[in-house]
């Protein structure tokens, strides 16, 4: 086993290499890197502290969640920038959504109640992502499909080749993993 020491001195690509083969303590050592760079940039394009916290702890989440997707050979901090970028975008979309509309409803400032609540939802955020962590690899998934890129039952049983019957069973098995985690 590593120390932090001997994961703190590897190169972001060695980082992301072992990320990508499900090693914990490096994830752990790119977010101890990388993170207030990602919050800092956050805060600049959103310039609300509580929201640009929720949106790193995101990005964070996204990166985990997606690490077989990672390529050591690209730029970690461009691949957490973009993640950033986007996810800024998004909130930037769906506000001017709701302006558009009801544009009689002024922005709304953030509150103690609000920061409060999203400092829940990250903790909350974080707890599933270890409850899904511990799911055999097909629920997980089926349920990273379900809830994250939102398909529909059809669609992931078309992706990976399942009966829809199975493909909502898995979906129900999770939810049932999660409401025994999280309680």
């Amino acid at each position: 086993m590593k120390s932090k020491d001997a994961y703190r001195e590897m190169t972001d690509s060695q980082l992301v290499a072992a990320v990508r083969d499900g090693d914990e303590r490096a994830f752990d050592a790119i977010f101890l890197r990388w993170y207030p760079q990602v919050q800092h940039f956050l805060l600049k394009l959103v310039k609300e502290e509580a929201l640009a916290d929720d949106l790193s702890q995101s990005v964070f989440m996204k990166l985990w969640l997606y690490r077989q997707r990672l390529n050591p050979a690209l730029s970690l901090k461009n691949y957490l920038l973009v993640l950033s970028r986007n996810s800024a975008l998004d909130v930037f979309k769906s506000k001017r959504h709701l302006l558009a509309e009801n544009p009689a409803t002024p922005p709304e400032r953030p509150s103690a109640e609000r920061t409060e609540h999203l400092a829940e939802f990250t903790e909350a955020q974080s707890r599933i992502l270890k409850a899904v962590e511990q799911m055999p690899p097909q629920r997980k998934a089926v349920f990273m499909m379900s809830r994250y890129q939102q398909l529909s039952s059809e669609e992931i049983a078309h992706i990976l080749g399942l009966s829809v019957r199975t493909v909502e069973k898995h979906i129900q098995l999770a939810l049932e993993n999660l409401r025994n985690f999280l309680n």
